[in-house]
């Protein structure tokens, strides 16, 4: 059986002109040089391919000036993908393209969300590669989060509630940083999160304390880990990757993407398929359960 981290196929997503000046953003992010931004995005491009990971590369749609970041509207784990709705309406039309692909082209088993008054953005549902973590909060509710659930029953789903956090979403605070290794940024807010994890997971991790939130956005990949370079991490967090990490690691810089709260892993669905997938016709380059566990500090 193939490993959970392992992908040999991803979907992104070209950034169209639209996303300079409309794409949803915090009040104070500043100006976004589109230019650099789209360097930015296919520095991202090179390093998946160079991780063994065959790209299906959609078109940029000026519709929608968020739709590069792809992993909000699927959900897609084994040969299952659930497609989301959204928490901003604005997006939800982005789905359309992307179910299509997993559906016809890859030939996934593909599911909806049921519940008209679900909300469910990716970036919100965390697999650890044995169980699923899902944050309920500013663009997931609880009916997204069921949908979750009954998506992926083979699964241990929990829900967790980060309505009071910072967090736009959960993965701004959690990712994983290998097998069983967790990564997780400061603040009193992941902090009282990651206890919620600890009392409803259930398996056990290590815990990799960063000292930035930008430091935790990576993605761990055919045994790689993708992260930012080392004056976006930091040398604390930076320094913790040369003493813990053993294998090999991409640096990518990501000013411009991230000032409209982009992440590495939001640009990106995974995918593992057993099959060959169908000739693509997109633009193509190649559960509140568990028990307590003890986790370790890493």
């Amino acid at each position: 059986m193939a490993s959970p981290f392992h992908f040999n196929y991803a979907i992104i997503c070209r950034i169209p002109q639209s996303f300079a000046a409309r794409s949803i953003r915090p009040k104070d992010c500043g100006e976004v040089d589109i230019e650099k931004a789209r360097e930015e995005y296919e520095t991202i491009r090179e390093v998946l391919k160079n991780c063994d990971v065959n790209l299906i590369e959609l078109q940029e749609d000026e519709n929608y000036p968020d739709c590069c970041f792809v992993e909000d509207c699927a959900v897609v784990i084994g040969g299952t993908a659930l497609i989301t709705r959204p928490g901003d309406s604005t997006r939800q039309g982005e789905v359309g393209e992307i179910r299509r692909v997993l559906k016809q082209d890859m030939r996934l088993i593909v599911k909806e969300v049921g519940d008209a008054k679900a909300t469910l953005d990716g970036g919100d549902v965390l697999f650890t590669g044995k169980e699923i973590f899902v944050g309920v909060g500013k663009r997931t509710n609880s009916q997204g989060a069921k949908a979750v659930a009954d998506a992926f029953s083979d699964h241990v789903v929990s829900l967790l509630d980060i309505k009071g956090s910072e967090l736009e979403h959960l993965k701004d605070g959690f990712s994983m940083a290998g097998r069983e290794i967790m990564a997780v940024a400061p603040g009193t807010d992941c902090t009282l999160i990651l206890k919620k994890m600890q009392e409803v997971a259930s398996c056990q991790y290590k815990v990799m304390q960063l000292d930035s939130r930008r430091a935790v956005d990576m993605l761990y990949v055919n045994g790689r880990l993708i992260h930012h370079v080392r004056n976006e991490m930091g040398d604390h967090s930076y320094g913790k990757l040369d003493e813990k990490i053993p294998y090999t690691r991409h640096h990518i810089a990501m000013t411009e993407l991230t000032k409209v709260g982009g992440t590495i892993s939001s640009l990106i669905i995974p995918i593992n398929i057993q099959r060959a997938p169908k000739m693509l016709s997109s633009d193509i380059t190649n559960a509140d359960l568990g028990q307590h566990t003890t986790w370790l500090n890493y």
